[in-house]
């Protein structure tokens, strides 16, 4: 049975691979059945792809690659993103949006990919499959982390349009406590008669 034949016919393929996000379909053994033309790009995944491999083999998983026992057979394979997210979907529990750091490799080079993923099961023609869609966010996350900082006072405007010391404003959104210290050139600076 192939899940290509959900697409009677040309426009279902066309909506499924202008969707914005990286689509797979999964069955519950972590085999990809169908992906879109975004997962190709997100995982920059060759155009010889063989469909029904193991879902670390077709999104190039570091831990896989370099482990002989392969995908789903590593010490890391228990925090694996995808893993987790079909493993639930799996016990009929849709995953909505969770946010996950994972890296990518491309042209050689491992890349911090930010994304965000969603898992719902469904059943066809008597199996069960899950659809997983991971969203590339790394550029939201990146302009998360500009803060309009005051350049005279270092003081932070947060979105109520407020300021607040950098302290303040770190507690509250990264759960960051701050001790007190100085650094040499400001020690020098303030307390010159106490020498270096």
């Amino acid at each position: 049975m192939s899940i290509q034949l959900v697409y009677k016919d040309d426009y279902l393929r066309t909506v499924f691979d202008v969707l914005p996000s990286a689509v797979f379909i999964v069955d519950h053994d972590f085999h990809i059945f169908d992906l879109n033309s975004k997962a190709v790009k997100l995982f920059n995944i060759g155009s010889d792809v063989i469909l029904r491999r193991l879902c670390g083999e077709i999104v190039h998983c570091l831990y896989a690659a370099e482990s002989e026992a392969g995908c789903g057979k590593t010490e890391h394979c228990p925090d694996c993103v995808i893993r987790n997210a079909v493993e639930s979907a799996k016990q009929n529990k849709a995953v909505d949006q969770m946010k996950y750091k994972i890296k990518i490799q491309r042209n050689g080079d491992l890349h911090d990919v930010h994304v965000l993923v969603s898992a719902s099961p469904f059943e066809y023609e008597n199996d069960n499959f899950v659809l997983l869609a991971m969203e590339d966010i790394t550029e939201m996350i990146k302009l998360k982390r500009l803060l309009p900082i005051c350049s005279s006072c270092k003081k932070i405007r947060n979105d109520q349009d407020r300021w607040e010391s950098v302290s303040d404003y770190l507690k509250k959104h990264e759960d960051i406590e701050f001790t007190h210290s100085i650094c040499p050139a400001c020690a020098k600076k303030l307390y010159p008669h106490l020498g270096t």
